[in-house]
């Protein structure tokens, strides 16, 4: 009935307001490629398929960059009412450009983070026009990076220059940080080495991610992004912009994954160091989680005092680290953490209507409700919560070859795909296979029109119809004494 659903949606016009192209990619796209991995269902791959097709001639397209825009009108690319939608686009991208700056600009994770998601497609239909569009994007924004390898966090699309010099391992560029090591690792095949071991190998474009990635990690997050515990060096702290921050708890898996990589770059050496590295991090994210009082992080913290945004906002980070060390090392340590943290969110989070974060770790509520007094609850609940926290626990409990590191890489939200490696880089589809399934009635885009439109033109006749008898009786009255006289 789940499939039904999905098959039956309109992905893409659901409404008439701009979608957020970052968001679509990581979670629509994502989601039904993840799907497709993971069941082998070619109806979901049509479904990807539109929906990477209407990201292409939207964002994409309508960008006089090679970056795409932040927003854009979404509509599907075949089916009933597309002349009204491909109008309306178009008209609302006149007005934004002509009247507005807001949609000129977007993050590094905004213009960088579709690559993971496009490869695949690529490489299941064998086909590169996907690749190509993502493989220029990382292309024209790495001619900008700082020579420690840091990448401008702020773009402008409208010119295809950065904002700013500055940029990080964190909010507007982590998943561009994450995807250096994952994208190789998906599309990458493998060869034998010297020793019989398996070795990566990989396209031109993908060994500069690589080598990128690699710069990045003996560089900067060496020396900008961890902070040492005073008392115990051997535990530290993710950061970015010198304060601990919830989301960076990425690093430790990441940096973990890196470490377990064969190729020609990574020593033996550098293997184990970058291990060490990892699990010093994740010791600092979980040294944040037991310090508090709830036993969950805080949102961003400074490490001595801890002020700042001492809030819990359901993030996965952290737990997709312990899920990837876990499945690294086998340590059943992993599992005791993260059972320590699921424990935390039942007694804390969980409500009558579901699961919300906490406005201070260190000062818990006191009550069932939902505000429940003390520090009190945050009003939302994430999807990422579902998508991503949840699955990793679950995970993390599964059996070790459930959903394998060996099999799948991770998007950033959480979705796996196949690795390349796994299917020997054969196309598992055609583009001629897509187009026969799109001739089945179960791909019907209805691209229904909103109910508001109808109101708004039945408004507009009733309006004209008003004006057109107002001015004939007023042109009546003219007359009148005229035909008199």
């Amino acid at each position: 009935e789940a499939l039904d659903a999905v098959l039956q949606q309109d992905v893409q016009a659901t409404s008439l307001r701009p979608t957020k192209t970052f968001e679509y990619s990581i979670r629509i796209v994502g989601g039904l490629l993840g799907a497709f991995s993971v069941t082998g269902d070619g109806r979901l791959l049509v479904r990807a398929w539109d929906s990477v097709e209407s990201l292409l001639q939207s964002p994409f397209a309508s960008s006089p960059t090679v970056l795409p825009r932040m927003y854009d009108i979404l509509f599907p690319t075949r089916g009933n009412n597309m002349l009204f939608y491909k109008i309306y686009s178009r008209l609302y991208e006149w007005g934004r450009d002509k009247f507005t700056t807001e949609h000129h600009y977007n993050s590094l994770a905004g213009v960088g983070s579709f690559s993971l998601e496009f490869y695949f497609l690529s490489q299941v239909l064998g086909v590169n026009t996907y690749k190509q569009a993502v493989d220029g994007i990382f292309q024209h924004v790495i001619t900008y990076q700082n020579q420690d390898g840091i990448v401008p966090s702020y773009w402008n699309v409208m010119t295809g220059e950065p904002e700013n010099s500055q940029g990080g391992l964190g909010s507007g560029s982590d998943s561009f940080v994450e995807y250096l090591l994952k994208v190789p690792l998906l599309a990458c095949l493998e060869e034998k080495g010297a020793d019989n071991s398996s070795l990566l190998d990989c396209t031109p474009v993908l060994q500069d991610m690589l080598k990128l990635y690699d710069k990045i990690v003996q560089g900067p997050l060496r020396s900008n992004h961890v902070i040492r515990k005073g008392s115990d060096p051997s535990i530290a702290y993710p950061a970015d912009h010198y304060r601990y921050h919830q989301l960076v708890c990425f690093l430790p898996g990441l940096v973990a994954l890196g470490s377990s990589v064969n190729h020609h770059d990574n020593t033996i050496e550098r293997k184990a160091t970058d291990f060490a590295l990892a699990e010093e991090m994740a010791r600092g994210c979980q040294d944040m989680y037991e310090d508090a009082t709830t036993g969950l992080g805080p949102e961003e913290v400074n490490v001595d005092n801890k002020r700042g945004d001492r809030s819990y906002q359901l993030r996965p980070e952290y737990i997709e680290s312990v899920f990837i060390l876990y499945q690294l090392t086998g340590r059943e340590e992993y599992q005791d953490i993260g059972w320590q943290i699921f424990q935390s969110i039942e007694k804390f989070c969980k409500t009558k209507t579901g699961y919300t974060g906490l406005n201070d770790v260190y000062n818990p509520p006191n009550g069932n409700d939902e505000e429940g007094g003390g520090g009190g609850r945050v009003d939302n609940m994430p999807s990422y919560f579902l998508a991503e926290t949840l699955k990793y626990l679950l995970l993390l409990f599964a059996p070790d070859d459930y959903v394998s590191l060996d099999e799948f890489v991770f998007t950033t939200e959480a979705h796996p795909l196949m690795r390349a490696s796994r299917f020997k880089g054969a196309a598992l589809a055609s583009p001629s296979y897509i187009q026969a399934e799109l001739a089945r009635d179960v791909y019907l885009v209805h691209a229904r029109l909103p109910w508001w439109l109808f109101c708004v033109l039945g408004f507009v006749i009733v309006l004209i119809g008003v004006v057109l008898v107002s001015l004939r009786k007023k042109k009546r009255l003219v007359l009148e004494p005229l035909s008199k006289d």
